[in-house]
């Protein structure tokens, strides 16, 4: 029985331990890149501007996210960064493409997580 309630402290401990997310990190270069894009999104939706100009706008922004992306989110901040240099282009291709929406959505989730960017509702 005693061995029995050590080993389900210990299991308890163990699971404890894996359940809490551990939270990523990012340089401050990172993070200001990140939330300098953020403001540039919030002051389109405000003004419910999209397209090739908001794009061209955006494209700089997202260009400094991925110079200065951690390893771990690096090719997925580089494959959203093109694709926005490519819509500021004129290519509408980018658009609905599966493989940049994820790539957006892992760097916008990685950007949060690390530096809590996006808080306010950003409508990313």
């Amino acid at each position: 029985m005693r061995r029995f309630v050590s080993l389900v402290v210990v299991l308890g401990f163990g699971l404890l331990a894996c359940s809490g997310t551990e939270k990523p990190t990012a340089s401050r270069a990172f993070c200001k890149a990140a939330d300098n894009y953020d403001n540039q999104v919030e002051r389109a939706r405000k003004r419910n501007q999209q397209g090739t100009a908001e794009a061209a706008r955006q494209a700089p922004l997202l260009a400094e996210m991925a110079r200065t992306a951690p390893r771990k989110i690096h090719a997925d901040a580089q494959t959203f960064a093109d694709a926005m240099q490519r819509r500021a282009d004129g290519d509408n291709s980018v658009i609905d493409d599966p493989d940049i929406e994820r790539a957006a959505d892992n760097v916008n989730r990685f950007a949060n997580q690390a530096c809590n960017v996006y808080q306010r509702d950003s409508g990313i």
